[in-house]
Order: structure tokens, then C-alpha cells, then sequence
């Protein structure tokens, strides 16, 4: 090509480049737009609509389907940290479920004596485990990159809104659960463990009576668990006891959730059977607009209910029957449904 022909057409090929780095921002302004959208769409939306669900697959579904959707969108700049507290919580859910299973096959293989059929469970409720820690953890330190961590006498974050309030305590759950599922996975994730410390100091920032007991319920569930935490001269348990009649009074029975899965963790099985039957008993008056939070309430609640079970009897809580116990002793035997018996 001689040279003056180069010169004729390099015009060209600089409009050329510059309309292509024109289509390429438009494209991109397009997408944040886009992102801006849903994220707002998200919080203002969608978020109090699921919420009223009462289906924990719907939680579940919900939260694999749209966590890697919506922050996908963090690549051109839009902001949806706050959601994706709420979806990676969701998204554990899934991986709680799966473990649990292969928990109740591992205490039924134990019990017929099957050494191999319970080395498996074990692997398999291990490697779910460390799915819900790795999706919990994200949770927090989305929680955390969104409203910062609360230090030893520092200030509370500002939480402008109760969209905030909501995300911000749902990120202080995830922390302290994303601990227990990485303990059971053999630490996998790695989930550092000062969170607890973190998640105590900073469940002071919100409202206990305004959220149904729970931030009160969060510190004494770790008071009991972890008794270096507790105040000097605090009654833990009587603590988290005025939290879940906080809960039972509000229509929301979160928690209850936290009593029953503390009092398992420590070993108390009197207060773990206390939790299950309060819980099953006030399932009358709750709150419909976060029927989803009762939900994943009754899941954790019935978890712990079907490993009693389980360990028991080879198992799981019969159908419709959460609340009661094995060893119960029955006026009758009229109300046994000779189908369980099939």
C-alpha cells in the first residue's frame, strides 16, 4: 500500500476505532443502568414480596439461582452488596439441607452397624458443610464490607434504613452459622474464628424488641456457647429465654430457632426438647410478611428435632408430629397413624 493511500485511510480507521469504544461505553452504561435497576428493583421489591413466602425451597431456589446474577453486575459498577448478604444466605440454605441429610443417613448407618455407608455420609455431609460455610462467610463479609466491622467501644454503623437493619442482622446470623458448618466441614473455609467476638458487639447496634428478640437472642445464644463472651453476672439462658417470648409475641419465631440450635449445641437435650415443643406450639398469629424467616425457622427447629430422632429410633420426626418425642408417654394409641408403620 504506498503511503499516500495509508494516509487517506487512516482517518478512517481512527473513526472506526472511536465508534467502537463508543459502542463498547454505551454497552456499558447500558448494563449499570441495567444492574441499578434491578438492584433497586431488589431491595424495594422483591425482597418484601419473598419475604411473605413460606416455602424454604423457594428461599433456597431463589438464592443459587440469583446470587451469581446479581453480582455479576459489580463488573460494571452497580452496588448489590446488601442483596447478596440476603442471597448467599439464602443460597447456604441448599447446602444446610443437603448436609443434614447425609447426617440422619450417617446416624442410621451407625446404627445397623454399616461402617462404610456411615464413612460416606460422613464425606458427603462434610463436603455440603463446607458449601454452606463458604456461602455463609460470603454473606458476612458482604455484611461487613457493606456497614464495616463494629470494634471493641466504636460506633455502630448507620443503618439508614430497615431494609438496612434487616441485612445487617441477617449478615450477623450467617457469621455465627458459617462458623458451626465450618467447624463440621474440618475448618475447610477457614472461617476466622473472632467472628463470634464480632458478632456479639455488633448485635448491640440493633433494636431487640423492634426485631422479635433476635439481636438479644444472637448474643446470648453465644453467651451460652461461648462463656468467655458473657458478661459477668449475666443470666444467658434466662436472656435467651425473654427472647424467644419476645419472638412468640411478634408472630416471628427466629428466636426460638437460635434457642433450640444452642441449647443442641452445648448438649442440653431438656432445653433442646423445651425450644421444639415451644416452637411447634406457637405456630398460631405469625407474621405474614416474613413468613420466609419463620420458615427457615421451622427448618433449623425441625433439623435438630429429626437428629434426635434419627439417633433415637433410625428415623426422622414423623410427619406432622414436630413437637413431640419417642418417649412420650400417650394417653392412647388412637392417634397412631398405622401408615407410619408401613
Amino acid at each position: 500500500m504506498s503511503a499516500g493511500l495509508a494516509g487517506l485511510l487512516r482517518p478512517f480507521r481512527l473513526a472506526a476505532l472511536l465508534a467502537g469504544v463508543m459502542v463498547l461505553q454505551g454497552c456499558s452504561v447500558i448494563y449499570k443502568t441495567t444492574g441499578d435497576i434491578l438492584v433497586n428493583y431488589g431491595r424495594s421489591e422483591m425482597t418484601p414480596y419473598l419475604l411473605t413466602y413460606n416455602d424454604m425451597g423457594m428461599a433456597c431456589a431463589t438464592g443459587e439461582g440469583l446470587t451469581p446474577f446479581l453480582v455479576s453486575f459489580e463488573s460494571v459498577h452497580s452496588r448489590p452488596t446488601r442483596l447478596a448478604v440476603l442471597t448467599n444466605s439464602m443460597a447456604a440454605v441448599c447446602a444446610d439441607s443437603l448436609a443434614l441429610q447425609e447426617e440422619l443417613r450417617y446416624s442410621r448407618a451407625m446404627k445397623r452397624g454399616d461402617t462404610a455407608e456411615a464413612q460416606d455420609a460422613r464425606t458427603l455431609q462434610k463436603r455440603h458443610s463446607e458449601v454452606a460455610a463458604s456461602r455463609l462467610y460470603e454473606s458476612y463479609q458482604r455484611s461487613v464490607k457493606q456497614y464495616g466491622e463494629v470494634e471493641h467501644g466504636g460506633q455502630c454503623p448507620r443503618l439508614r434504613s430497615e431494609f438496612d437493619e434487616l441485612v445487617f442482622m441477617v449478615g450477623l446470623i450467617s457469621g455465627v452459622q458459617a462458623l458451626l458448618h465450618d467447624a463440621t466441614a474440618d475448618v475447610a473455609v477457614g472461617v476466622p474464628r473472632d467472628i463470634a467476638a464480632k458478632v456479639e458487639r455488633a448485635a448491640t447496634c440493633l433494636d431487640s424488641e423492634k426485631w422479635w428478640g433476635v439481636p438479644q437472642g444472637i448474643r446470648a445464644s453465644l453467651w451460652n456457647i461461648l462463656p468467655m463472651l458473657a458478661p459477668e453476672g449475666v443470666d444467658a439462658w434466662g436472656q435467651l429465654e425473654s427472647s424467644v417470648d419476645q419472638g412468640y409475641a411478634a408472630g416471628v419465631r427466629l428466636a426460638s430457632a437460635l434457642y433450640v440450635v444452642t441449647a443442641y449445641s452445648v448438649g442440653d437435650e431438656e432445653r433442646v426438647r423445651r425450644g421444639i415443643r415451644g416452637f411447634a406450639a406457637n405456630d398460631e398469629e405469625l407474621d405474614p410478611d416474613y413468613a420466609m424467616l419463620d420458615a427457615i425457622s421451622g427448618f433449623m427447629v425441625e433439623g435438630v428435632s429429626d437428629r434426635l430422632w434419627t439417633e433415637a429410633t433410625g428415623q426422622r420426626t414423623p410427619f406432622k408430629r414436630l413437637g413431640t418425642f419417642w418417649d412420650d408417654t400417650r394417653d392412647s394409641e388412637s392417634d397412631i397413624n398405622i401408615d407410619d408403620l408401613l
